[in-house]
């Protein structure tokens, strides 16, 4: 089952930009859900969701950054519907709007990519 999550983890890293979740993971990997995500707590101590949400977000950074892309077209690039929930989710992960990081530069500690 190492395998299976190593692959997991590399489709989540090859995908950070655009739509995965737990439910393309699964089907990707001939697993039901409920099944993947289990395996992957016990594995990494941390829901798979909350990893790719993690992930995403972290990812995101180097856009906000680097680029002059307005902050609508970074969530929509990395799979979230709405700024709003990409701006929301970006506070609860590092206590600073996705917007304040930009014009301050503020640290923030990212999630690194977990390995098998």
């Amino acid at each position: 089952m190492l395998v299976k999550l190593e692959n997991v983890l590399i489709e989540i890293e090859s995908n950070l930009k655009g739509y995965i979740n737990d439910f393309t993971l699964a089907d990707k990997f001939s697993l039901s859900k409920g099944h993947l995500c289990r395996l992957f707590r016990l594995a990494f101590e941390r829901s798979l969701g909350a990893y790719i949400r993690s992930r995403k977000l972290s990812a995101s950074i180097e856009d906000l950054l680097n680029t002059d892309m307005n902050i609508l077209d970074i969530a929509i690039e990395y799979g979230f519907d709405y700024e709003q929930s990409y701006i929301r989710s970006f506070k609860r992960e590092f206590g600073i709007t996705p917007g304040s990081l930009r014009k301050k530069g503020q640290l923030v500690k990212t999630t690194p990519p977990f390995n098998c």
